[in-house]
């Protein structure tokens, strides 16, 4: 009886090791497949040389109106790091001094 108990347990352990290793071993496979088919897109595309895939972004030419000084108060209490509940009460305030300040940030945009 102790002979068939014996044998059982070999039997379930030998499953385990078994399953551990097949899963380990599925794991490896899925983790290099992905690799090795880029190393074979990238011998396959061409020379070797290596080129950038997406080319820089050309800088803008430099406007002759500078809009920044537009609503300028009102777009620096917007971008501060304040709390928002103190930002609200804070834009009754500079809304209207932006609009009384309009001409002059329209005028100081051709300057700037």
């Amino acid at each position: 009886m102790e002979t068939h108990r014996y044998t059982h347990s070999r039997a379930v352990a030998v499953a385990v090791v078994a399953l551990v290793m097949a899963t380990s071993a599925s794991n490896a496979l899925a983790e290099t497949a992905p690799q090795r088919a880029a190393i074979v897109v990238a011998q396959a595309e061409g020379s070797g040389e290596l080129t950038p895939r997406y080319q820089p972004v050309q800088e803008q030419p430099k406007g002759w109106y500078n809009p920044t000084y537009m609503f300028g108060v009102t777009s620096t209490v917007a971008r501060s790091t304040m709390v928002p509940a103190l930002k609200a009460p804070l834009f009754l305030l500079t809304v209207p001094l932006d609009i009384v300040l309009l001409p002059f940030a329209a005028i100081g945009g051709l300057f700037g």
